[in-house]
C-alpha cells in the first residue's frame, strides 16, 4: 500500500501542472491583483539585449501576421512596456493600447477593467441628459448652474404662487423657459416675446385672425434643450492602514463643452456624440479616483484629438 501511494505522488510530483510558476499577487486595497505568469512575454527585461532580441524577433513574427494591429517593432516595444506598467497581458494589450505620435494610449475597456481592479464601483447619473433653460420672468439660468437660492418649478402659475407666499424673498422661484415658432420656423423665447408684435394661437382660426390683425402668430412647441450632460460617480474602498477608506470622485462632460474644445469639427463626434461625450467624462473621474492604477495615460481618443488624428468609427463602437 505504502509502495503505491509513493508512486502517485512521484506521479503528481512530475505532472506539468506543479511546475508552472504561481502568479505573484499585488494587494490594492483589498483586491488582489493577478500578475502575468513568468514566463510570458510580459517578464522580458528590455535592458537585457538578449531578451530585447527575442521580444523584437517576436514582434517581427507578430507584425508579419498582420493580426495584431502593430505597424512596427518600436510599436510593439512602446505596447509593451506599458502593459508591463499597468501589469496587463501583452496579448489583450496589442488590441487596446494604441501608439500615437510615439505616446501610448488605452481604449475604454481597459480602463474599466483597470478600475475594477482597484476596487473601483461607478454608476452613470446623468447618461447624455438634456439640460434645459430656466427663466424668473427676466433672468435665464441654464438648468446646472442654477444659484443656491434659485427654486426649480413646474411652470410659471406655481413659480408666481411661491414667490408671493415667500415673505423675506430668500429665494427666486424658476420655471422651463416655453418656446414659439413663427410660420417660417424661427424660434422665439416666451420672455423675449413682445405681445405687440406677435401672439400665441392655438388653432388655424387664431392664425388667421392674428396675421389679419397685423401680428405674427407663433405656436408652442417643446422646450428645446440647451446642452446635454454625462456624469458618472466612482467610488473607491482601500485599505489603508489597516482601515477601509471610501473615496469619490465625479467625472463630468457636457455637449457645450466638446463644442467650446471644437470637437465637432471631426465627422466621429457628430455621428456619436453620446458615446464619445460618455468616454471622455468616463476618463475624467477614472483619473481623479485612480491615478496610481492609470499612471497617467490618456484615453485613445482623447490622445488623437490632442495630435489632430481624425477619429474612425472603429475608434468608438466595437464593429
Amino acid at each position: 500500500m505504502t509502495n503505491n501511494v509513493e508512486q502517485e505522488n512521484q506521479i503528481e510530483s512530475k505532472s506539468p501542472v506543479q511546475f508552472d510558476k504561481p502568479n505573484e499577487i499585488t494587494t490594492v486595497g483589498n483586491n488582489e491583483i493577478a500578475t502575468i505568469n513568468s514566463h510570458t512575454i510580459n517578464s522580458i527585461n528590455l535592458f537585457d539585449n538578449q531578451q530585447l532580441l527575442a521580444a523584437e524577433n517576436f514582434l517581427t513574427r507578430l507584425i508579419k501576421s498582420d493580426k495584431s494591429g502593430i505597424k512596427s517593432v518600436n510599436d510593439g516595444l512602446a505596447i509593451l512596456m506599458r502593459a508591463q506598467d499597468l501589469n496587463l497581458p501583452f496579448s489583450g494589450c496589442i488590441e487596446h493600447i494604441h501608439v500615437i505620435n510615439g505616446k501610448t494610449g488605452i481604449d475604454i475597456h481597459v480602463i474599466k477593467a483597470l478600475l475594477l481592479k482597484a476596487g473601483c464601483v461607478w454608476r452613470c447619473i446623468k447618461d447624455y441628459q438634456p439640460l434645459y433653460e430656466y427663466t424668473d420672468g427676466i433672468n435665464a439660468y441654464a438648468e446646472d448652474k442654477l444659484p443656491d437660492y434659485a427654486v426649480k418649478c413646474k411652470s410659471k402659475e406655481e413659480a408666481d404662487k411661491l414667490a408671493d407666499s415667500d415673505i423675506n424673498k430668500e429665494h427666486i422661484y424658476v420655471y422651463p423657459t416655453r418656446y414659439y415658432q413663427d410660420l417660417n420656423g424661427n424660434i422665439y423665447k416666451d420672455y423675449l416675446l413682445s405681445t405687440k408684435q406677435f401672439a400665441i394661437a392655438i388653432n388655424k382660426q387664431q392664425i388667421a385672425s392674428i396675421s389679419q390683425s397685423g401680428r405674427i402668430p407663433v405656436l408652442r412647441i417643446p422646450n428645446q434643450p440647451i446642452d446635454y450632460m454625462t456624469e458618472y460617480e466612482f467610488i473607491r474602498y482601500r485599505e489603508i492602514y489597516g482601515k477601509i477608506v471610501e473615496t469619490k470622485a465625479t467625472g463630468r462632460f457636457s455637449y457645450s463643452e466638446a463644442q467650446a474644445a471644437d470637437f465637432f469639427s471631426k465627422d466621429t463626434y457628430n455621428k456619436y456624440p453620446r458615446i464619445m461625450i460618455s468616454h471622455r467624462a468616463f476618463t475624467y473621474g477614472a483619473r481623479e479616483i485612480a491615478s496610481d492604477i492609470l499612471m497617467g495615460v490618456m484615453e485613445t481618443t482623447e490622445l488623437k484629438q490632442i495630435n489632430n488624428i481624425d477619429l474612425t468609427d472603429a475608434d468608438i463602437i466595437e464593429i
